[in-house]
């Protein structure tokens, strides 16, 4: 007599093979996710940064300026008369906030956050840290 099927063995070892599979990629997947956010995050700020010098630059403002990032809106406080400016960008950093300063045409502070990475400028430099 013929059986058409698979054992109970035969499936189990499957299953097996399903779970080692899955038990090794889904951290590689996470990790991949995890890398594009920060990108994102990061290109976001860089795209800030440059609105920002290019604002200072175009209106030739004067001395130390700080941008002011909350609610996805760049405004430059106290510019044109005390008026607030807002500033267009692409990019969106979600839940995020923080300031930016440029002085003489160039960034002198960055600090920009959410609740996965926080974004800083040392050493004439953008870092992008993840948080713990």
């Amino acid at each position: 007599m013929k059986r058409n099927g698979f054992t109970l063995v035969e499936l189990l070892a499957v299953i097996a093979i399903l779970a080692i599979v899955a038990l090794i990629t889904t951290p590689v997947i996470f990790d991949v996710i995890n890398n594009s956010k920060m990108s994102t995050f990061t290109r976001s700020v860089e795209e800030m940064e440059n609105v920002a010098i290019m604002d200072y630059n175009e209106y030739a403002r004067g001395g130390e300026v700080t941008y002011v990032y909350d609610e996805n809106s760049l405004v430059c406080s106290l510019c044109d008369n005390g008026a607030d400016l807002k500033l267009d960008f692409t990019g969106e950093i979600e839940d995020g906030s923080g300031t930016i300063t440029v002085l003489n045409g160039g960034v002198t502070a960055l600090n920009i956050e959410n609740n996965q990475f926080r974004a800083l400028y040392t050493d004439g430099e953008l870092e992008v840290l993840k948080k713990e």
